[in-house]
């Protein structure tokens, strides 16, 4: 009872505070990690309370969520952050982006996107230096989202995930969200440089970025080890302690020449930093390229065209190996350079046809014992073709199977047409589905002239009745019968036939076929 009557009194008194003008924003920068420069600002909620000074949001937020107050705090925030962008703008200071936080409330509100953009109108500040920053926590109605974002980037305004990496599905987001840029939360920078799965982490996170294009962000610097680990790791901006605390834009201003500073003062120098950061992401790059051409199970090659001759450049993988051959056999080097004469006239023709920009260029081949599918695609670069991307797959085993299918169809085949007993299958309404080659020896009509009838049509009249009520009995009881019927010949005769009809079974313990088996017992003229 007293937490809820705290609860009513703070919400009476966030009304008194929000009419009363008693929040302030304090900001905090984003530096460039490269330049040092400051590229953005974080606009933070303060509650100066008149009598308990300044009240932290994680006491007020809550309450302003639950009681609907977050939806015109929020467009104070949003108001006032993008008023004072365009004044630090207009003093000549170099153009920032804006970040301000959404809410839960704010994100699913139906007019988000009419209440930005009147604000943006009424400050007018160009929407390309805001960024609205989202959690994936918020991300409950998934396809609303991603509505609302699309809309949102419409206007022109960014999109940030922040708190990234702490949730579980984070990378399934960046895959469906419009994102222009991710937040390292700061859990994962705190002891990045002595912690080796925080390092870890940082790094596969900033990596995963830059391969999607992403603009990388890492909160909670507080240290000159984890801005020079950052800058290593090529992240783009650093926001934390080291830098500034959240201060008053009058506070920040003053301060904006000695925050500069402080990445050339405590990190690697700009140069220094610049040629270290594409020197160790080239190599990187190229060994990974090569550690995942090594290691994967197929192969992987490329091939260039000089002189109308096909050069392979790059040839790895566990196929190749186990094919008996290795890079330094193939790189530089011709087709006729390590196959047989035949076998590379042949291969040369599917070369030629993918530097032809022909589509979907497959085809199977077989090199000491292992036999693989090849799919060829032509690399581009400014619309003109400057190689071949090979990809090849091991298919020995499933040609084993095949082989060993065929062979089991072979014998299975050889003892159908030389048996004397009739083998039919039929589905569940009757219809024949399978007849073995003998119905010819036996009845005179082909095997395919049963295909797909009912068998009553070639039964004699006088056995229909009894043959009715045993297929109900099978069916009922689900058991196997012995039946004696008369079949027709195609010579016009009778052919007296015992049969074994059993029920075959589905996965539901349904009747879904008969297998009869039958054996001829006299003609009669």
């Amino acid at each position: 009872m007293e937490l809820m009557n705290q609860s009513v009194h703070l919400e009476s008194e966030l009304k008194k505070a929000l009419a009363g003008n008693e929040f302030r924003l304090f900001y905090q920068p984003k530096v460039n990690l490269s330049t040092g420069k400051i590229e953005g600002m974080e606009a933070l909620i303060r509650w100066e309370h008149p009598e308990k000074g300044l009240i932290p949001p994680a006491e007020f937020i809550p309450i302003a969520e639950e009681s609907g107050l977050i939806i015109p705090m929020g467009e104070w925030v949003l108001r006032n952050a993008c008023l004072q962008t365009k004044e630090w703008i207009e003093s000549g200071f170099s153009p920032l982006v804006m970040s301000v936080n959404l809410s839960v409330r704010q994100l699913y509100q139906p007019n988000l996107v009419e209440a930005v953009e009147q604000i943006l109108k009424e400050t007018q500040l160009a929407p390309e230096y805001l960024e609205l920053e989202i959690t994936e926590s918020m991300m409950v109605d998934k396809n609303l989202v991603i509505e609302v974002i699309k809309e949102l980037r419409t206007l022109g305004v960014q999109m940030s995930l922040d708190d990234f990496g702490t949730g579980y599905s984070s990378l399934h987001y960046l895959n469906e969200f419009q994102i222009d840029s991710i937040k390292i939360d700061q859990s994962f920078i705190r002891n990045c440089t002595s912690n080796s799965y925080n390092s870890s982490i940082v790094k596969m996170i900033i990596e995963m970025a830059h391969r999607l294009n992403l603009k990388i962000v890492a909160e909670g610097v507080e240290t000159k080890e984890e801005l020079i680990f950052l800058q290593k790791n090529s992240c783009n901006q650093g926001q934390g302690y080291l830098f500034s605390r959240p201060l008053p834009a009058e506070e920040i201003s003053k301060r904006i020449l000695e925050i500069e500073e402080i990445v050339s003062q405590k990190g690697i120098f700009q140069q220094l930093h610049n040629k270290r950061m594409m020197e160790e992401a080239l190599e990187s790059s190229r060994q990974e390229l090569r550690d995942i051409m090594h290691q994967q199970q197929g192969m992987i090659f490329k091939v260039i065209k000089e002189n109308d001759r096909f050069i392979h450049t790059l040839c790895d993988g566990q196929l190749m190996y186990r094919m008996g051959q290795n890079p330094e056999q193939v790189i530089g080097k011709e087709l006729k350079d390590f196959l047989p004469p035949n076998l590379a006239k042949e291969k040369t023709k599917y070369y030629q046809m993918a530097w032809e920009e022909t589509e979907n260029v497959t085809y199977e081949a077989e090199h000491n014992g292992i036999h693989y599918f090849a799919s060829l695609s032509s690399v581009k670069n400014n619309g003109q073709v400057t190689g071949i991307i090979g990809s090849c797959v091991d298919i020995t085993e499933q040609k084993r199977i095949e082989l060993a299918l065929k062979e089991k169809n072979f014998i299975y085949q050889i003892i159908t047409d030389h048996m004397l007993d009739l083998i039919g299958m039929l589905d569940i309404n009757g219809k024949v589905v399978y007849a073995s080659p003998s119905h010819e020896k036996l009845l005179g009509f082909p095997a395919s002239h049963f295909l797909g009838d009912s068998v009553l049509p070639l039964i004699h009249p006088e056995d229909i009745p009894a043959l009715h009520e045993q297929f109900l009995s099978i069916r009922k009881l689900k058991t196997s019968r012995q039946l004696m019927m008369r079949y027709k010949h195609a010579n016009g005769g009778w052919v007296d036939i015992e049969a074994k009809v059993s029920p075959v079974f589905n996965e539901d313990g349904e009747i879904k076929y008969f297998i009869a088996v039958g054996r001829k017992r006299s003609i009669e003229k």
